[in-house]
């Protein structure tokens, strides 16, 4: 990892060293925050931002080993050093103590700077690999022995633009995946060793979710005592997911559709343009269109977004996937159990989870296996252990009503039936397991409009 990717907090009560550092450090390629004592340093040391945090010893308000400990504490990750020029082997011994990465002397040259960030550099690097590594490992893979079309598809896709630094659009049912799809879309990426962050916008109020999203300037509103970098800054070099995307203010949109448009982001309060190299994806549960033509979304930002869209499937409409997730969130809830033996489900209900509706989705399939691991004692789970509501017997097969029908006529029915629920071409196409292609060559066949 080269010093061009590193995030730096300088902390120094003399301006002018400040200001110097500041633009050495620019000049090495780092990201740099700038604080003039250990409260401001504190405070920006809070945002959890920072790879390297270089502080003078001796501050106006405290001292650079108050900030070492406090570094320790609530971003462990960011690697400590400590600057002086009352430089000696105790105050050495001491930083090191309180868990600084290393200690420099001053005056220093741009050299020995320079070889401080290459070490600092190197840590940080092996870190974030060694992270995804065990991401990797750990995570199952969104995919993994999942059998509908609409998922192969969806799988597919993924492997086209993963590799991209495109703004993804994924569009969805509550619980359908988007979130987990975005992570390995994310572990998929040359972006896989930088940060991936999460913002859901529809729990924040939209003046909190602004500057959490952009940041915020010191003195842009009370409370703003220090300058503060929000996630776009903080996914720097990653990606950054924003879920549920439509519930964005106007004038956050408007911010948004500035960063996909010049790739710079405004914190509140300032008019200084941060160039930010962060992948944007997005997802939502509405119909954007809907938003447009009602006026509650920017016209110009959808059309942005849309570039590239991904179509999550309902879990009602791939139910062949059920018995491989229901696995899968078995052994998960056993191993955050600690439970050596994964519980299994006898086949009445099995049937019962494949033939319910889950308008939860995997969202609610999950909760239902976590529910019956935690209460159900035996080693085998049957129907009677599952929730009422899922219990509903299974409605026998219905006679045929009328003369008996040829496989056509029951294509070009379900057909008709799939286009009427659903009038969006691509997402009828998924709904019946087939391409887009397929289904405009059926439609001309069967004459369907």
């Amino acid at each position: 990892m080269s010093s061009r990717e590193l995030r730096v907090l300088l902390v120094d009560d003399d301006a002018n060293i400040r200001k110097l550092l500041k633009l050495s450090l620019e000049e090495a390629g780092c990201q740099v925050g700038a604080a003039d004592g250990a409260v401001q340093g504190m405070e920006q040391l809070k945002g959890g931002l920072w790879d390297l945090l270089l502080t003078d010893m001796r501050l106006g308000d405290g001292t650079g080993l108050d900030l070492v400990r406090f570094a320790r504490k609530v971003d462990p990750r960011a690697l400590c050093v400590v600057m002086t020029a009352f430089a000696s082997f105790d105050n050495a011994v001491e930083a090191v103590k309180a868990g600084a990465f290393d200690y420099l002397a001053k005056p220093f040259s741009n050299a020995q700077l320079e070889h401080l960030l290459d070490k600092v550099g190197t840590v940080v690097g092996l870190r974030r690999e060694n992270q995804r590594l065990r991401t990797d490992v750990e995570r199952p893979d969104f995919f993994a022995g999942l059998l509908s079309p609409a998922v192969r598809r969806l799988e597919d896709f993924v492997r086209k633009v993963s590799p991209t630094n495109e703004t993804l659009l994924l569009v969805g049912e509550s619980g359908t995946g988007k979130s987990e799809l975005a992570k390995a879309i994310h572990a998929r990426s040359a972006r896989a060793t930088g940060t991936f962050v999460t913002v859901f916008c529809s729990t924040l109020a939209e003046g909190v979710l602004e500057s959490e999203l952009f940041g915020h300037a010191k003195g842009a509103f009370t409370g703003a005592v220090v300058d503060r970098p929000g996630k776009f800054e903080t996914a720097q070099g990653g990606t950054l997911f924003l879920d549920e995307i439509g519930e964005l203010s106007p004038s956050a949109q408007s911010r948004l559709l500035r960063f996909l448009q010049d790739k710079v982001v405004e914190r509140v309060g300032s008019n200084q343009a941060l160039p930010v190299d962060t992948r944007i994806i997005v997802a939502t549960n509405r119909n954007l269109q809907e938003e447009v033509s009602e006026g509650r979304f920017r016209e110009d930002l959808y059309y942005r977004l849309n570039i590239l869209e991904c179509n999550l499937v309902a879990l009602r409409h791939r139910r062949e996937d059920i018995p491989v997730l229901t696995k899968r969130f078995l052994e998960e809830a056993a191993s955050s159990r600690g439970r050596a033996k994964v519980l299994v489900l006898k086949p009445d209900a099995m049937a019962a989870l494949q033939a319910y509706g889950w308008p939860g989705n995997l969202r609610e399939l999950r909760n239902v296996i976590e529910r019956l691991v935690l209460l159900c004692d035996k080693p085998e789970a049957g129907l009677e252990d599952l929730p009422e509501s899922l219990r509903a017997p299974l409605p026998a097969p219905a006679a045929p009503e009328g003369p008996l029908r040829s496989l056509e006529e029951l294509e070009i029915e379900h057909i008709r039936r799939v286009l009427a629920a659903e009038p969006n071409q691509e997402r009828a196409a998924q709904i019946l397991g087939i391409t887009t292609v397929t289904l405009w060559r059926k439609r001309k066949l069967y004459g369907l409009p």
